[in-house]
């Protein structure tokens, strides 16, 4: 019986490790033309504006994160939802990333961040 508890214990907390942190990025390659960036690229975040200059859609991107509080800290758009969107766009070879919208919503332990956003390439560099 003791066994069956342990065993049990172990269950729940291995299933809780899992789910504390979670990050599921999908990625539309739009244009093939240009090659991947280093990763750790300098790439721009444009969040409440668009930019000026005339630019390439290189692809799309639409990533979920959530982290558990107590196990994996809290999630934030600013914060690893940049990371995770720079990353991603380094290696469409964008030169910035443009935020389409997002939304941040936290549930009992649980914060969530969810965006959309479209991969860039400046024209000027484009060619």
């Amino acid at each position: 019986m003791i066994v069956d508890l342990l065993k049990s214990i172990v269950l729940l907390v291995a299933l809780l490790a899992l789910t504390a942190c979670a990050t599921e990025t999908r990625v539309s390659k739009l244009s093939s033309q240009y090659p991947a960036k280093p990763e750790g690229c300098d790439i721009r975040i444009y969040k409440d504006l668009k930019p000026d200059n005339a630019y390439d859609v290189v692809g799309k991107l639409e990533s979920h994160m959530q982290r558990n509080f107590f196990l994996g800290g809290k999630v934030t758009l600013d914060g690893e939802g940049f990371q995770e969107l720079k990353q991603k766009g380094c290696e469409l070879g964008g030169d910035a990333i443009i935020i389409d919208d997002s939304m941040e919503s936290s549930v009992s332990e649980v914060t969530h961040i969810h965006v959309w956003a479209t991969v860039v390439k400046f024209a000027s560099e484009a060619k």
